[in-house]
């Protein structure tokens, strides 16, 4: 069976490769002699004939499901095509010292110097929850910073933040990860990753849209979109000051949520079609793609998306295939529900 990571899809992560049920580290490993660890968000795919990984495994923890506090919050736009990715960092370990962080660097290094063929291919992965991954795509080195935060005994700790692209390809098969490792071979690469090494040309995820690397360096930079008291107070008014998904009043928790987002379109910051209201939660969760709403107002839910809290089940999951009951007044419109929700690989 050709097994391959498909953009969008879940699949299981028992911690353990010689667990028959495993679709992370067991498929990774393969027929070779080892795979990646079952350590930390970075993880490196060894290559038989090259000091540099076979591949470059990343895993972004959701918010909850780490073990520990983290005050590096990655952003994952797979709806957009890139992903923002915080290396390893922490109080008594210096970001320039971390070995982890080194391998990612001096792939951003190769590529730069355009040497695309040493650079080793980046598979991104989310955590949504404890003993699942779901995979975000396919991607390329960017550019990357340099950030720092305080922690809480005062101590200024810097870190790297590496911006990838991710490319057009639906679907990564794994066979081609165990030829990297062991021949370094790309034959059964996805054509968009032969087309960057080549030509350093990026077809991004999700339009297949070119963008240009050549000489300069690229970063992602949008421009903060205001909406008005008076916009926001008549919104909330239209929704008798409720979230319509769950009822919640409180206006302190209720948020405006932005359809088409209005950093890529600013001329729809103040659509009234074009917002919704939603608490807090819901909001974060509808900007994660973890459920959308239909040209027919109905809840879709992600397959990957198995709430462990019974709030959400109870207010997202369960709800699958319902209607939302928006009050007299709004109305949300339905084309743009379909432009949000044509990037969605799982709808």
């Amino acid at each position: 069976m050709q097994r391959a990571f498909r953009v969008g899809e879940a699949y299981r992560d028992t911690g353990s490769f010689r667990n028959a049920e495993d679709q992370f580290l067991r498929w990774i490993r393969g027929p070779l002699g080892s795979g990646i660890k079952n350590t930390g968000g970075i993880r490196d795919l060894s290559a038989d004939r090259s000091e540099m990984p076979a591949a470059l495994i990343l895993v972004s923890n959701d918010a909850g499901v780490s073990q520990h506090d983290d005050p590096w919050e990655d952003t994952l736009a797979v709806n957009a095509g890139y992903v923002s990715y915080w290396g390893d960092a922490k109080r008594g370990l210096r970001y320039d010292d971390s070995a982890q962080n080194t391998k990612i660097k001096e792939a951003f290094d190769r590529a730069a110097s355009g040497r695309r063929e040493e650079v080793p291919p980046v598979l991104v992965f989310r955590k949504p929850e404890s003993g699942v991954v779901e995979f975000c795509g396919l991607c390329v080195p960017d550019h990357f910073e340099v950030h720092t935060y305080q922690d809480d005994s005062g101590e200024q700790i810097p870190n790297y933040r590496f911006h990838f692209s991710i490319l057009n390809t639906q679907a990564v098969p794994v066979s081609w990860l165990h030829e990297r490792a062991q021949t370094n071979n790309d034959d059964q690469a996805p054509e968009v990753w032969k087309q960057w090494v080549r030509q350093g040309e990026v077809s991004q995820w999700p339009t297949g849209e070119p963008l240009d690397t050549e000489g300069e360096v690229r970063r992602y930079e949008t421009t903060e979109t205001m909406v008005s008291k008076a916009f926001r107070t008549e919104t909330f008014e239209r929704y008798g000051h409720a979230c319509p998904m769950t009822g919640i009043r409180e206006e302190s928790l209720l948020d405006l949520a932005h359809i088409l987002p209005r950093s890529q379109h600013p001329d729809l910051a103040e659509h009234s079609g074009n917002v919704l209201v939603l608490n807090s939660l819901h909001h974060r969760a509808f900007d994660a793609a973890l459920f959308t709403v239909d040209s027919e107002y109905r809840i879709r839910t992600s397959p990957s998306f198995e709430p462990a809290h019974p709030f959400l089940r109870e207010t997202i999951t369960e709800k699958e295939g319902e209607s939302i009951a928006f009050p007299p007044g709004v109305q949300v419109r339905p084309g743009f529900l379909e432009e949000l929700n044509a990037g969605l690989s799982w709808l």
